[in-house]
């Protein structure tokens, strides 16, 4: 008893005095090395550990706090063990011992105390018959791609992602699978299986990790279009891309339907467009137009054409924005994905499976959970279509764009033959192009920004997407 007193007694002075370094310039630098970590551009003040969450005896979950000079304050989860010698840190998820710790934590809804909280496992009410069953440990793997997050595949049965920016509130990504999966709604999303959550007195819970059943597939749909570019001869446009962009709108428009089917659930009750919301959406266009044309000024240091020219656009792409508020919108707001493009989709080599309900990353998550026209997610999908193109065939525009109209036509006449007579789309033909048209040009907007902070190579793509949809419509 002495010796494993000592032992305990031990290992607690390791881990203070590890957990102790999280707030070192070292730590620091490690940290923005790393893909998830968001605050790249951002000068750091400092790094305080919130809470550590002892897991399975085999290593610990940690919150901490990252504080910037100008930005506000961000919360990251981080899984870390004791190096075995040396008394450092070291990445727990590398560990099977971990991953099978965490899985076990939603399959027995276990839950771990601490100072000012405590650590939650939820079982899903559909999985719980089959969590019963399930022989622990269940063998794993970390999947060794860059994300935003963490992802584990449990015996090619489940897969496990842990947020490594939680936020505190209901996670759309699990709130959208729960309601999609629930009485079998909508077939091509993968199972809500359970989470992981973190309570606190007098706040919100705050989910740290999603657990779903594991899709079998060829890849996303982003990799097998750009394979069927690449073999190809010059973009043609081949049967099999037209029925896969009708597929896509299929399930596409399903998705819609499903997500505005409750009417008793207020979460996902549709809702009208009011002048309020008009307002605010217009003001929202507005400053990310503003923002756009801000950072073109300020990054592109090598001469632009298409950005020279943009910049002197800025007031009619405003114009666009405002024509929201001329006429009312005879369509309903409803759930959406939020950031609806080809790398979300799972490409089974049958038909297609849609992941990451997230919403954009950018983006506040009570902000992701507010209720949009579906056509943003259209709009999402069409640039998504127009990114491959001019991806895969970078020399031959020409090519790519006839590619991206055969397509992007395919989709929308597949949609909307799908959606047809939904609350949600106006019934006039030319207040719905107005919309996606407003919907395109919002997207390509954040693309611009999106690609100027992350990869200053690719910001030509949405800024001829821009200047098409501006030109497209300019005499109106």
């Amino acid at each position: 008893m002495a010796k494993a007193a000592q032992n305990h007694d031990e290992q607690t002075m390791k881990w203070a005095d590890a957990l102790a370094a999280l707030s070192s310039a070292e730590f620091m630098e490690y940290l923005r090395g790393c893909r998830w970590f968001g605050g790249k551009a951002q000068t750091l003040r400092d790094v305080q550990l919130l809470e550590a969450f002892t897991v399975g005896d085999v290593g610990k979950l940690i919150l901490l706090q990252v504080s910037y000079l100008e930005a506000p304050a961000e919360t990251y989860l981080l899984a870390l063990q004791l190096a075995a010698e040396g008394g450092g840190l070291v990445d727990a998820l590398e560990d099977e011992a971990f991953r099978a710790a965490l899985l076990k934590m939603i399959v027995d809804e276990q839950r771990l105390c601490c100072d000012s909280g405590e650590l939650v496992g939820i079982c899903g009410a559909d999985f719980k018959a089959r969590a019963k069953e399930m022989v622990q440990p269940v063998p794993s793997r970390l999947l060794k791609v860059e994300q935003s997050n963490s992802s584990i595949i449990y015996a090619d049965h489940f897969f496990l992602k842990l947020y490594r920016r939680p936020e505190r509130g209901e996670n759309p990504e699990a709130e959208l699978l729960r309601h999609l999966g629930g009485g079998k709604k909508f077939a091509n999303v993968p199972g809500y299986c359970g989470v992981i959550e973190y309570k606190a007195e007098d706040a919100e819970p705050c989910v740290l990790a999603l657990l779903v059943t594991n899709v079998p597939c060829e890849g996303t749909a982003w990799t097998s279009t750009l394979r069927a570019l690449a073999q190809s001869q010059d973009g043609d446009i081949g049967g099999s891309d037209l029925d896969q962009a009708r597929r896509l709108g299929e399930i596409s428009a399903q998705m819609h339907l499903s997500l505005a089917a409750d009417a008793a659930d207020g979460d996902f009750t549709a809702e009208a467009f009011t002048a309020e919301y008009r307002d605010s959406l217009c003001q929202s266009m507005g400053k990310a137009t503003r923002r756009m044309m801000q950072l073109l000024e300020q990054q592109l240091d090598v001469p632009n054409d298409e950005a020279a020219g943009l910049l002197l656009r800025e007031q009619e792409i405003l114009r666009r924005h405002t024509a929201l508020m001329e006429h009312p919108i005879n369509a309903k707001r409803i759930r959406i994905h939020g950031d609806y493009h080809l790398g979300q989709v799972l490409d089974t080599g049958g038909d297609f499976i849609i992941i990451d309900f997230e919403g954009e990353p950018g983006r506040p998550l009570n902000e992701r959970r507010i209720k949009h026209s579906p056509l943003r997610d259209v709009a999402g999908m069409l640039r998504s279509f127009d990114y491959a193109a001019h991806t895969a065939l970078a020399q031959r525009t020409e090519r790519a764009e006839a590619w991206v109209e055969g397509v992007s036509g395919a989709f929308m006449s597949a949609y909307l033959a799908t959606a047809k007579g939904a609350s949600f789309l106006p019934a006039n033909d030319q207040e719905l192009r107005m919309l996606l048209e407003v919907c395109l040009l919002e997207k390509a907007v954040y693309e611009v920004c999106y690609e100027l902070n992350n990869r200053p190579d690719w910001v030509a793509i949405p800024l001829r997407g821009i200047t098409r949809i501006l030109d497209r419509n300019a005499g109106r």
